[in-house]
C-alpha cells in the first residue's frame, strides 16, 4: 500500500461467529493458488512465512481466513467459530 492509504480493522458478529476484518487500500493481491503455502513468496525479500503462520494461528483458534481482493485493495476476514456456552467446558 502506498503511503497515505488506510488500513482498517473491524470486528463484528455474524450469527454466533465473530469476524475480524482487515482491509487496505493497496493494489490488491493477484490470484495465486499457492497463497499461504510455507516458503512461497512473490516478494523479492520475503520468506513466504507470514500468511502461512497466520493460517496456522487461525486454525489453532478454530477460525478460518477468507481473502477478497481487487485493484482497490485487499480484505482478510478471520471467522472465529464461537463455541456454545453450554458446551464451553468441553473446549478448554
Amino acid at each position: 500500500m502506498e503511503p497515505g492509504g488506510y488500513l482498517t480493522l473491524k470486528t463484528f458478529s455474524n450469527g454466533k461467529d465473530v469476524i475480524l476484518a482487515i482491509s487496505d487500500q493497496g493494489k490488491g493481491i493477484p490470484p495465486i493458488d499457492k497463497m499461504g503455502i510455507p516458503f512461497f513468496t512473490t516478494k523479492d525479500s520475503g520468506t513466504g512465512l507470514g500468511l502461512a503462520v497466520c493460517y496456522k494461528i487461525a486454525a489453532r483458534h478454530n477460525a478460518a481466513i477468507d481473502i477478497q481482493t481487487s485493484p482497490a485493495g485487499a480484505a482478510f476476514f478471520v471467522n472465529f467459530k464461537v463455541p456454545d456456552t453450554e458446551n464451553a467446558a468441553d473446549h478448554r
